[in-house]
This record gives C-alpha cells, structure tokens and sequence, in this order.
C-alpha cells in the first residue's frame, strides 16, 4: 500500500512576544476581518499608494490559504511569508514577508505588517523582525537583507532600530500625498551583524 507523504515539518519559530509560523487553512475566517480595506493598518503601510479594494485583499487572504494547502513537495524555503501569532492562543497578529527587489543580485528585501492594533508598540514587531532576519539569514546565503518605509511610519522604525537594522538610505521629500510630505526610508543589516 502506497502512503501519500505527507506536508513537509511545519515552520513555528517561538519568541516571548510572538510566533511565527505556517499560514493554516484554519486563518481562512480570521483573515477576512483583519485584511479589510477599512482596517488601521493600512494608515501606515505605504498608505501613498492608496487603499486596497476588497478584491486586493482577498487576491492577499488566498495567497496565504495557498501556501497553508501546498503539498509537501511544494513548500517552498525560504517561504515567501509566515503568520505572526499570539504565543498563547496562536491567533494571527500579523505577517512577515520577503521579495526579490534584484535576483540577479540576490537583493532580498523583507516585510513587516501588524494586523492587530492592540498588539502595536509592546515590542511585537520588533521580536517578530528580529526572529525572520536570523530565519532568513539561516536558510538562504543572503549577505544582507533590507526593509523600505517612510517618515510618517514611526513604529516601523523603531521596530527596525530596536532589530538592529541601520538606516542606510533618506530618500528626502519623496512621498507627497494627503497634504503632507514625507522621507521614504531604507533599513538594512548585513548577515555579519547578527
């Protein structure tokens, strides 16, 4: 008798403050609510670009119910994003994320985004920042890894100080939108720093 083979070991990176780990089709319903347009998280993340329709977050919410039903032979390392979840009760809090800004360079440029007001500035971020650098840094050959953000986005900069990120680039006056005017800003960290 054949067995199927089942889904390659299961991420669950364990910090004080947070988890993060596999996305689970059981997030399905908790998504739907915290990646509405409507939510307070998109004031500050890269709110320049406008918000998101209804249809761009679901586009979203099925990405990662994708990645929680891929098969084991599909899993991908390092994976593209994981769930930021409550130690105690393993509710979603957020994500984290990384992209290609240069393949052929091996660029990699990370992501960071709070779902949760209740849990912003009690140092979530920054454990959860802190635990996908030394992730990624332990499962791929990357020199450095960055994040991108802008002035009117203050706890991401905290969070990214606090991870020990540098501020490498000041991009001055270049976000005008919604009457105000805004630096974008560039975190990085080598893998010698860590």
């Amino acid at each position: 008798m054949t067995r199927r083979r089942e889904r390659a070991e299961r991420i669950r990176i364990v910090g004080d403050r947070c988890v993060l780990r596999d996305w689970a089709l059981a997030d399905a319903e908790p998504l739907r609510s915290l990646l509405d347009p409507r939510a307070s998280w998109h004031d500050t993340n890269g709110p320049y670009l406008g918000r998101p329709t209804p249809e761009d977050m679901e586009r979203v919410r099925q990405g990662f119910l994708a990645l929680a039903a891929m098969p084991a032979s599909d899993v991908p390392t390092p994976r593209p994003s994981l769930a930021i979840a409550d130690p105690a009760t393993d509710a979603v809090l957020g994500s984290v994320s990384w992209y290609w800004e240069s393949r052929e360079t091996d660029w990699r440029r990370i992501g960071i985004v709070l779902y949760d007001d209740a849990v912003r500035g009690r140092g979530v971020g920054r454990e959860a920042l802190s635990l996908w650098t030394d992730h990624l840094f332990a499962v791929t050959d990357a020199l450095r890894l960055d994040l991108a953000t802008y002035s009117g986005n203050v706890g991401m900069q905290r969070a990214a100080e606090a991870a020990g990120f540098t501020l490498e680039a000041r991009m001055r006056h270049a976000r005008r939108w919604s009457g105000g005017v805004h630096d974008a800003l560039v975190y990085g960290v080598l893998r010698e720093e860590r």
